[in-house]
Order: structure tokens, then sequence, then C-alpha cells
């Protein structure tokens, strides 16, 4: 019997975040007690219906999920040929994923206390003026449903089984029910010299490249690969968030109702 095809339909054309998402959903089925499976990708660049350079949590989440949204969409409507070729009965993706990066300025509060930490003071309250300091973030959106499929990657003492709820006409088969996962990088504080590009209206690739003379960085390694040496590239920024953001299926009797 051909091992199952797990078909995952990625909101962005960029490389670093198509691997990240196949890495990160390669890693939760390899978890689990389930077969064999093969995870197919299948990628496009959608509209994530924000702003090019997302401000605030509101805003970069919004950008994920409108992401994850429209990439599914998509993949039902264009259906890959790579895909046709593996997923011969599918006419829908098992999940799909939104990434959106985004900053955020801290409150005055957080600032206050981090300029009085600089500045020795060795109890460090607020300081009532402090400069502003934006951080970078990123939001990971998962959809998917609560079929065998979708929780084939559960963990192996989770009591979950698809349970058909037939009680009528209204209710939704839990099989196929949208079920969505939500996760959060870590955030670290940007450079003032791109803060301030960033906080003139450059999206923070663009002031990636500016400020470190590079090109098309959000490709490669992205600010947090430069920052950090290389310690952190881009794609394992993603990767911690995107295994949070799909808990729901490694534990679907806790988020699956």
């Amino acid at each position: 019997m051909a091992p199952p095809v797990v078909w995952i339909a990625v909101g962005s054309g960029n490389p670093c975040k198509v691997e990240a998402v196949r890495s990160a959903f390669v890693s939760m089925y390899a978890a689990s007690s389930s077969e064999t499976e093969i995870i197919v990708t299948s990628h496009r660049d959608v509209e994530s219906g924000v702003a090019n350079q997302p401000h605030g949590d509101a805003e970069t989440k919004l950008g994920a999920v409108n992401r994850a949204n429209a990439a599914w969409d998509d993949a039902i409507k264009s259906r890959p040929s790579a895909i046709s070729a593996k997923c011969i009965e599918k006419t829908s993706p098992d999940f799909a994923v939104g990434l959106e990066g985004g900053v955020e300025e801290a409150p005055a509060s957080t600032a206050g206390i981090m300029a009085a930490a600089r500045s020795g003071e060795k109890n460090a309250k607020e300081k009532k003026e402090a400069a502003k300091v934006l951080w970078c973030m990123a939001w990971m959106a998962v959809r998917g449903t609560g079929s065998a499929i979708c929780t084939m990657a559960k963990a192996e003492d989770s009591p979950y089984y698809v349970q058909p709820q037939h009680g009528n006409n209204d209710a939704v088969d839990v099989a196929v029910k949208e079920i969505w996962g939500f996760g959060r990088t870590g955030s670290f504080e940007l450079p003032t010299k791109v803060a301030s590009l960033v906080n003139e209206g450059m999206e923070l690739g663009d002031a990636d490249d500016m400020v470190f003379r590079r090109v098309n960085s959000k490709h490669g390694s992205g600010t947090v690969g430069v920052l950090t040496n290389g310690m952190i590239d881009r794609s394992a920024y993603y990767d911690h968030a995107l295994k949070l953001a799909l808990v729901p299926w490694v534990r679907p009797e806790l988020y699956i109702v």
C-alpha cells in the first residue's frame, strides 16, 4: 500500500519560508508513531491584505491568516502538476501556511527599563525619556482540518480519533472542520539605523540591504542571520514558531472539538 501523501500549500515563493514549512512538517510527522508519509509542498506568492511592512502584532497576525487562506484557495484553483502526479485523489490541500514578518514598537515602559539598564542603573526602573525601540518578530498561521491525514502526526499517547458528528443539518464533521494553529517567533531588537529606516516607511528587508550592504537578504539569511552572525538563519528563525503552530494536530484531543 502506498504511503499517505500530505499536501501543504505555502503562501510564499520565498525559498527560506518554503523550506522552513517543509522542515517543520517533516519533523512533526517523523516524531509521531504514524506510518511514513510523503510531504509535498506547493507554493506561490499571495497577497497578505496588509501593509508591505506590517507594524504591530495584530496586523502581522492578520497578514499570516490572509496568506494561509489565499494559499488554500490558490492551491485548489491551480493544483500544480507536481501535486496532481502524487495526490491524484486530492482536490484540496491538507494544510495551508501563511508566514508574515512584522515589527512592533516596544511600549514606553519597556523601552524605559532597557534605557535604565543600559545607563548603568542598578535598579532598572523606567526612564521617563527613552528612545523608541523597534522589535522584529513574525507570525505563523496554519490552516488544516481534523482529518485522519492531518492528525496522523498526533502524539503517541493521544486518544484522539476521527469521529464524524451527524447531529443535524448544521453539524460539521470534525474530519472536514476548519482548524487553525498559530505561533509567533522570538523577537529581537533592531539596530537603530535599521529601525530608523523602517520607521521612515522602508521595508525591513530593504533597510537590511542598505545598512549591511547586501542584496535581496530576505531571500537569504535575513536580518536575524546577519545580526546573529549565522547562528540563526531565516529558516531556523521560523522553525520553532511553525512547530508551535502545529500543536493542534499534535494534541488534537485538546484543540479539535
